[in-house]
């Protein structure tokens, strides 16, 4: 047959289902596993495949075809840096693959041989006599035609062209076979290599170019060429015809002697030995040639491209280069040589040979560390270490002129390369050529790039700089070393350690460590005897890379200097451990101070000076090879035997030691002790005992490879030796460290919490983790810029006495204000920040303070992981077996936390069976623990039985598991009990973060959404809200709507029990846009929203907690009396008839609820795995579910987040890209307009919540259009809807008086989510400032009438609270009073069970919401009393977390201050039991308020601003408007109540940012009320100091008092506040008749109200100011006691609240100047920091 090309396109990476081989027709190997190991090596291998000597030399004729493809080493970097997180690999084989299959196509039908791929190049062979070498030659130009006619020029998706040049070659060839009993290895040898090299050396892309040999012998007459000038090469143009050969012929020539599997013409493949039947003597030679890693895989019957990925490695080319008389065998002879000590030098470190191939008449090996299978720490130290054996070895070969060698470490592309028939696993990436090139650049010396110097950590003196050199194909290489090891000079004593302590910058978060240092010094120095229980002499802190050991010593280093103390500081190398006393030598250096000597002279001279005892100069020649002097040998040392010697040397050194550090306690610092050699430990351990020398030691942990000797282990375990492990920093350090790693003041909360969650509390992780993002332009460095000032500002730092500040003190001040703004209330100073050397791009300044922000565009979830870490994280992973690691990958699918049952249901046949001892080794190698497990703290590795602790499980588990997991100590018995031993852990995690996400990029694209389907298939059926609450959608019914329900079965159904007993005793935390922030419990309306006062359709539904018999636990608040004969009174009395009824029925009581844990383990994890699974429309769904669950929760930013997520899905459809990474667009994508509405209603919702009542109201408009429910936009439109709809409305009524009896009628999704969108536009109506009645009556109306057509009890109930609501928000009295009075007689209808009170229980709430707004304050605390006694009767405390709020303000306001601690303190259990955020942050506003306007402390002011400081940047409160400004008004008018208005300053200023964004809302005007009371102080001020700018902020007080009026028609309870206040400024203005009448007014109103609170401090202002007589003005009590305010607890029963006192006249206590302010000039009190 003649060789016809074919245009054949494969994927090499391809879905598992094709993987399978069967009667499809496939170009894939064959079923045997020799096909498999036949498609790693050429036929050129595989036919001569017997076990001969080595080295083996085969001499034979042919023609070379060399191609090389431009393009990817550009592309390996474009898909490292720009793919999303994990799918660089995935992108980056198949594209690469893809082209190189295509080319390899081409070569395998014209009957080539693939010799080997050289990177992103190929070397092909056709054998043939000498004879038929033209016919050959005319073959392989046809065949090169061709693909540069198909291949070349090929565009990828990245924007990078793949281009290919050519060039061919022939003549007389040698196969030269290497290595060793376990290894193989091949090379082509011949003049026609190095000539095919030469010729693709002169091409250019699209170019073929002949080599003169291959041109004289090839036919000239069938071949048109171009001569290339002064070259004897020339370059193809086209064949004149094909070649008369037969491709077929040709291939059946070879391997005649083996067997093949039968195949028809239709499946001819176009390898031959792709079909090898199977032959035991040929496969294992082909093991051989093939790497472990490769062979492992092939073993295990898992596709190669598994092993694709890209990850941090470092290359290692040597090069040979003979001597010019060297024959061939003098050469095969001196590369076999090489290649043995190679393999000998570098498999003790897992170093692997990759390839070897002959260019330029030398022989280059391609070795590489870091494998899969084969990472290791340390190993550009290792690295450059066997680089420098082997560079020495090469040295002896005789035949061998130059050895070169070049080491350069990064990112590599690591995986199979090539065609499906023909492939190898080699590396690929920009550092693989520059180590090339640094190999050819710097003959004859062991070179090195910058990031292989610095990650080698080596000393500076192991290294010498290169002069920079162009290198081709290598733009900015960085600066090159040379390596040369220790042994090219004598070195004597260390240099100190290499981190040094920084001035200013405080060690963070190691407190405990130095503390543990401190005591035991000082305990070891004051003990006389030293032999103490309890007194350590040798302190050793173990923790792994990067967990801050080297600054913990720089630390103690300084202080212990600074105290006096001799401190002998040194660090250690890798390399140092394999010197005897290499440890002590340095010591002494350092301690007899000839370190720094530089002949052996002058070391003698200093010596003979240190060292002054008669006893000890005898024998000072035992110091010669020591410490590398020459004193006489004297007659008493050269009579010792070498034992003596020995003796006699080390006691000698103690004598030295002794003598030079006398009586004083010495300080001995060693970094690195891992590296101590062992007759330095000896030597240590027998010194301990009589010196006066205190040791700080620091070490990575041993590991099994390289245990302690002995020695080391008496130290470590002596009784003297405290062994400390350093745990991971906590959390809130991360802040300030990475402040203090950036330069900068302040960083984003998203980027805090990117760095808890991947540093895991790991210094350098932090570290490295912010070098890769700024480096990428992911976070930026900012100036800080001034605030901008407003009137406050000037009255806040006025002085009577203007002056003009000098440059210095202007710039001092204006830095001071600009950290203000990131800094407390308290004032405290922030510390000094610094900037990594390598990072300080920006500073220009010395005193320049930046702030950090994250780049526009930035996802910081889908950064990748710095190689740097991976590189440490893939250490751990490749120490696994192959059971463990396949078990850890399919952990990482499931998530951070996962159940061993979901593990198990995922994992591959074969493995679940090793799944119990597999967990078991891995939770005893710290990669798993009980995800229950929550104690933290100190432990003692050196524990014998340290294990023992690690197989303890903290789950819930049944009587038969109570035993804890523990092990025997018998050795004996390890194998027995490492079988018996189950482990039952229900819920596990990953230990570090680190390993999970790594292990996770280690699958591709197909892999994983093989593992993503079947993660959804676990977990799709427990996809419901929990039991208690009703096993339904958290959308209604939103299965039903998008029409791919899961059907419902016992199995299904049991499986979701399961699930939940699994996640109901533990907190799951999955990878969620905002887990950290989720809480245990609901809380949104602990302390109700931006809307509180009326929204309370989220609070209906808001979940209730974890704990049993929760009304036995609620405070019992008594009855008010309320006016006879009104209707509140006979419902009251009703309820609490129907409730006495109920105490007894157990069957009301609820079951706790589960929805937090089912929401975070299984919708959250849905979202990912169906994102992951590349399902469009399952993700939008589960998004939009989670989003709701996440509402129903009360979470409103991680609602938000999933549902921003959504809503860019939606936008990626609309324009026809593809929303995620792995998403199919394959087929038709389908978002109902149902799921529209619904992420419209969702995100309204949330923007509602925080106060975006715009937005909130375009949104909800958006969803009703959805529905089918479109709402008039103009004015006129909405009267002629309304007169429609009110006309419906009072029909009905008409022909159906009342609409009594309880239905349950089914309502449409669609008629659910109109009722639920009106219920909430009407409350923005009411909440909107200057608009009209008419839209908020026409919403409420149209919701009313929804709901009873709807025919649904519940709903229309629901529509009726809301309706009376709504009348009386717009003064609507009679039409609200009708509402309520139907809806009491509704709720009185239903049927007392459990739906039932819960649904009076909603009634109650808003009653007392309505009845506080208007001033009803007794009947507000009888609804509240109901409310909350219903919520502990059927166990709902979502109700009390509605109420309490409420219940509280009222309970204050009359006066009932014991019911009120009384409520508050169960608030604060209530809250902090179930770390719920906003609880507490509503108990602390409480607090503050109790203190403020009582003048008792429930809680200091310090503890209440300690708490403000740390949750202030906390997300969710961030999201609580309302509730930041109560905060800040309370802590403004604190400070300006005792005139402190330095601290009072930011806190105002915040308050007044906030004061626009609130309503008309009860808690909106609770915060205000607070907010406008500090502001007429701060007009008092202005007042009282005569400011330029007091008429300024007069007429601004007046703004916020008219606006705070205007609010009040709707919460009329705040008048009497609203009179007092107006009146204390008419008081300030001078008019007092203004101010007595507006006093009156506020009187009636308290009276009227029962408001006992303001009439008390009414009438206090009342006496203060209208009193004649001056000495009857009352004290200001409260300015008094704030400093020191008495607790409840400490309060006497006749002793008067201190309240605040309005002050009328000018005093001097309030103009703030106390007695350390009165000293001062007008300078100094402007440049006091605010």
């Amino acid at each position: 047959m003649d060789y016809t090309p074919t245009r054949h396109t494969v994927s090499f990476v391809r879905p598992l289902t094709r993987l399978r081989v069967g009667k499809q027709k496939s170009i894939f190997a064959g079923t045997y596993k020799i096909c498999k190991l036949a498609a790693n090596v050429p036929d050129l291998v595989v036919y001569e495949g017997v076990d001969r000597p080595i080295p083996d030399v085969e001499h034979f004729h042919g023609v070379l075809l060399f191609a090389d493809i431009s393009g990817f080493t550009s592309l390996t970097e474009i898909y490292t840096q720009n793919s999303k997180k994990g799918s660089g690999a995935d992108h980056l084989t198949r594209t690469l693959n893809g082209y190189i299959s295509e080319i390899v196509d081409h070569i395998l039908r014209a009957g080539g041989d693939i010799v080997n791929y050289a990177g992103d190049a190929m070397l092909a062979l056709w054998r043939e006599r000498r004879k038929e070498l033209s016919e050959i030659l005319t073959l392989a130009v046809k065949c090169s035609l061709n693909i540069q006619d198909k291949c070349d020029n090929k565009e990828t998706e990245v924007g990078v062209k793949l281009r290919v040049k050519i060039g061919i070659s022939a003549g007389k060839l040698s196969k030269v076979v290497m290595g060793d009993e376990e290894s193989r290895y091949y090379a082509l040898i011949g003049r026609a290599v190095d000539e095919v090299r030469k010729a693709e050396g002169l091409a250019s892309a699209n170019t073929i170019i002949l080599s003169p040999n291959a041109w004289e012998l090839c036919d000239r007459e069938n071949l048109v060429v171009e001569k290339i000038e002064n070259e004897r090469a020339v370059k193809v143009r086209y064949i004149k015809r094909d070649p008369h050969f037969s491709v077929d012929d040709y291939i059946k020539s070879f391997g005649r002697h083996l067997e093949y599997q039968e195949v028809g013409v239709s499946r001819r493949t176009i390898r031959k030995t792709s079909k090898l039947l199977p032959n035991v003597q040929l496969e294992s030679v082909l093991r051989k040639y093939l790497l472990k890693t490769v062979l492992l895989k092939i073993d295990d019957a898992v596709p190669l491209d598994y092993l694709s990925e890209m990850r941090p490695a470092t290359v290692v080319f040597v090069n040979l280069q003979f001597v010019e008389n060297a024959t061939m065998y003098h050469q095969c002879q001196s590369i076999q040589a090489c290649c043995v000590g190679i393999n000998n030098e570098f498999k003790v470190y897992r170093g692997r040979i990759n390839k070897v191939f002959m260019f330029d008449k030398g022989c280059t090996f391609l070795c590489a560390f870091g494998l899969p299978g084969d990472k290791g720490e340390d190993e550009c130290a290792n690295a450059l270490q066997c680089a420098h054996l082997v560079h020495e070895f090469t040295k002896k070969l005789r035949y061998v002129s130059v050895a070169s060698i070049g080491v350069s470490s990064g990112p590599l592309f690591c995986g199979v390369v090539g065609h499906p028939l023909r492939h190898e696993y080699t590396v690929i990436g920009r550092k693989v050529n520059l180590a090339a090139r640094l190999m050819m650049t710097y003959p004859g010396l062991v070179s090195c790039d910058e990031e292989t110097h610095y990650h080698a950590k080596m000393p500076s003196s192991y290294f010498i700089e290169l002069p920079k050199r162009a290198m081709k194909g290598v733009a900015n290489p960085g600066t090159i070393y040379q390596y040369l090891s220790k042994k090219h000079q004598k070195i004597l004593g260390k240099p100190r350690i290499s981190v040094e302590k920084e001035e200013d910058y405080p060690l963070l978060g190691r407190e405990k460590e130095m503390k543990i240092f401190h005591k035991a010094l000082k305990r070891f120095s004051s003990v006389k005897t030293r032999r103490a229980a309890d007194c350590y002499q040798v302190i050793m802190y173990e923790g792994t890379v990067g967990y801050g050991k080297s600054r913990l010593l720089a630390e103690i280093i300084r202080t212990s200097q600074s105290e006096g103390m001799r401190v002998l500081p040194f660090e250690l190398g890798k390399m140092d451990i394999t010197e005897p006393y290499y440890t002590i030598q340095t010591m002494l250096a350092l301690l007899l101070q000839v370190n720094h000597c530089k002949s052996y002279a002058e070391r003698e001279r200093v010596l003979l000076t240190k060292i002054i005892k008669p006893e000890l100069m005898d024998d000072l020649c035992l110091l010669n090879d020591l410490l590398f002097v020459k004193f006489p040998i004297s007659e008493k040392v050269s009579l010792m035997d070498s034992r003596t010697k020995h003796r006699t040397f080390r006691n000698y050194v103690i004598a030295i030691i002794k003598q030079t550090i006398a009586t004083d306690t010495g300080l001995l610092v060693i970094d690195q002790v891992q590296y101590i050699d062992t007759p330095s430990w000896e030597l240590i351990l027998q010194m301990r005992a009589s010196l006066p020398l205190f040791m700080v030691m620091a070490l990575r942990p041993f590991t099994t490879e390289k245990p302690p000797c002995q020695a080391a282990i008496m130290v470590m375990r002596s009784q003297r030796t405290l062994y400390v492990k350093l745990p991971g920093l906590d959390p809130t350090i991360i802040r300030p460290l990475a402040c203090q790693i950036l330069g900068v003041i302040s960083i984003p909360r998203e980027l805090e919490t990117l760095l808890t969650e991947r540093s895991y509390g790991v210094p350098y992780y932090c570290e490295e983790i912010l070098r890769s993002l700024y480096y990428t332009d992911l976070i930026l460095l900012d100036p800080l810029d001034e605030d901008d000032e407003d009137e406050s500002d000037a009255v806040f730092t006025f002085t009577r006495k203007k002056l003009l500040m000098s440059p210095e003190i202007n710039f001092q001040t204006m830095q001071t204000r600009k950290k203000s703004k990131f800094g407390s209330f308290s004032g405290v100073e922030q510390q000094k920040c610094r900037k990594v050397i390598t990072l300080d791009r920006n500073a220009s300044k010395e005193n320049q303070q930046f702030i950090c922000t994250i780049g526009e565009t930035v996802n910081l979830q889908e950064i990748t992981i710095p190689l740097t870490l991976k590189g440490i994280a893939l250490a751990q992973l490749d120490r696994m077996n192959t059971t463990e690691q396949v078990i850890v990958k399919c952990a990482s699918i499931i998530g951070h936390t996962f159940t061993t049952k979901m593990l198990r249901y995922i994992l591959p046949e074969g493995a679940e069976q090793k799944l119990n001892q597999s967990l078991i080794s891995l939770v005893k190698s710290r990669t798993f623990e009980c995800a229950s497990r929550t104690d933290e703290g100190f432990t003692q590795p050196m524990d014998e039985n340290e294990d023992a602790h690690l197989l303890l499980c903290f789950c819930a588990h049944s009587a038969e598991f109570d035993e804890p997991v523990h092990e025997d100590d018998s050795e004996e018995k390890e194998i027995t009990r490492e079988k018996s031993v189950v482990w039952k852990c229900k819920l596990m995690r990953f230990c570090i973060a680190l390993v999970h996400e790594t292990a996770n990029d280690l699958w591709l694209k197909e892999q994983k959404k093989t593992l993503h389907m079947k993660c959804t298939k676990f977990l799709e059926d427990a996809a419901r809200k929990c039991n208690s609450c009703g096993e339904g959608e958290f959308i209604y019914q939103h299965r039903k709507m998008v029409k791919f329900a899961v059907s419902e079965s016992e199995n299904s159904v049991q499986k979701r029990r399961d699930l939940y007993a699994t996640v109901s005793h533990a907190n799951i935390r999955s990878y969620s846009p905002d887990r950290d922030n989720q809480q245990d419990l609901p809380s949104k309306d602990l302390y109700p929203s931006t809307s509180a006062g009326l929204l309370t359709k989220r609070s209906k539904s808001v979940i209730g907690s974890n704990v049993s018999k929760y009304s036995d636990q609620a405070p019992v608040i008594q009855s008010m009396q309320i006016p006879a004969g009104s209707h509140d009174l006979e419902f009251i009395e009703k309820m609490d008839t129907i409730l006495k009824e109920c105490e007894g029925n157990n069957q009301l009581y609820a079951k706790d609820c589960e929805c937090k844990p089912i929401m975070d383990s299984v919708y959250c994890s849905l979202v990912r795995h169906w994102m992951g699974a590349g399902n469009v429309a399952k993700t939008v769904f589960y998004l939009l579910e989670t989003a709701a669950a996440a509402l129903y929760l009360s979470n409103n930013l991680m609602a938000l987040s999933y549902l921003t997520e959504a809503e860019n899905i939606l936008n990626a459809l609309r324009k026809g890209i593809p929303p995620f990474e792995y998403a199919d667009l394959s087929k038709n994508v389908k978002i109902y307009p149902f799921e529209k509405a619904c992420l419209y209603s969702l995100k309204a919702e949330v923007q509602l919540g925080i106060g975006h009542l715009l937005e909130a109201e375009v949104l909800f408009k958006k969803s009703l259009t959805l529905l089918n429910k479109k709402f008039p936009t103009f004015a006129l439109s909405q009267l002629v809807a309304y007169i429609i709809e009110n006309y419906k409305n009072s029909k009905r009524h008409r022909d159906k008086e009342e609409l009594t009896g309880f239905t349950e009628g089914e309502i449409s999704p669609g008629v659910s989510q109109q009722i639920r969108c009106l219920s909430f536009l009407w409350q923005i109506y009411c909440l909107q400032k200057y608009t009209s009645k008419l839209p908020a009556m026409f919403t409420i109306l149209l919701e009313v009438n929804i709901a009873e057509i709807s025919n649904n009890e519940f709903k229309i109930i629901s529509a009726y609270i809301d309706s009376f609501r709504c009348y009386h928000f717009v003064g609507l009295k009679e039409k609200s009073a009708k509402m309520e009075k139907l809806a009491l007689r509704k709720c009185l209808a239903l049927n007392k069970n459990q739906e039932g009170l819960q649904m009076i229980g909603h009634l109650v709430c808003a009653l007392s919401e309505m009845k506080l707004c208007s001033g009803r304050l007794a009947e507000s605390i009888e609804y509240g009393r109901l409310a909350h006694k219903i919520a502990g009767l059927i166990n709902k405390p979502n109700i009390d977390v509605w109420i309490i709020p409420f219940l509280t303000k009222a309970l204050l306001l009359t006066g009932r201050l014991g019911d009120y601690v009384e409520l508050m303190t169960y608030m604060k259990d209530f809250s902090v039991s179930r770390h719920n955020i906003l609880g507490q942050a509503s108990f602390y506003t409480a607090c503050l308020d109790f203190s403020l306007q009582e003048g008792f402390a429930l809680r200091p002011f310090d503890e209440c601003l300690a708490f403000i400081n740390g949750v202030i940047d906390d997300p969710i409160i961030k999201s609580e408007k309302n509730l930041l400004l109560v905060l800040h008004s309370s802590v403004a008018l604190w400070y300006s109540r005792l005139s402190d208005w330095n601290k009072a300053r930011p806190a105002f200023k915040m308050a007044k940012r906030l004061v626009v964004y609130t309503n008309a809302s009860l808690f909106s005007m609770y915060g205000y009320s607070k907010f406008l009371e500090c502001q007429i102080l701060v007009f008092r001020k202005a007042l009282w100091e005569r400011q330029e700018t007091v008429m300024e902020v007069y007429q601004q007080t007046k703004e916020y008092l008219r606006e705070f009026k205007q609010r009040c028609n709707t919460c009329p309870v705040f008048y009497p506040r609203l009179f007092h206040l107006k009146a204390y400024c008419y008081m300030l203005a001078g008019q007092v008749g203004h101010a007595n009448r507006l006093l009156q007014h506020a009187l009636s109103f308290s009276n009227a109200h029962g408001n006992v609170l303001e009439e008390n401090w009414i009438k206090i202002s009342q006496e203060a100011w209208f009193t004649e007589d001056e000495e009857a003005v009352p004290e200001n009590l409260w300015v008094k006691a704030a400093k020191s305010m008495p607790t409840w607890d400490e309060k006497a029963s006749a002793a008067p609240n201190a309240r605040y006192i309005l002050q009328p006249i000018l005093d001097i206590n309030e103009l703030g100047m106390d007695e350390s302010e009165q000293g001062k000039s007008d300078l100094d009190v402007v440049c006091i920091p605010y």
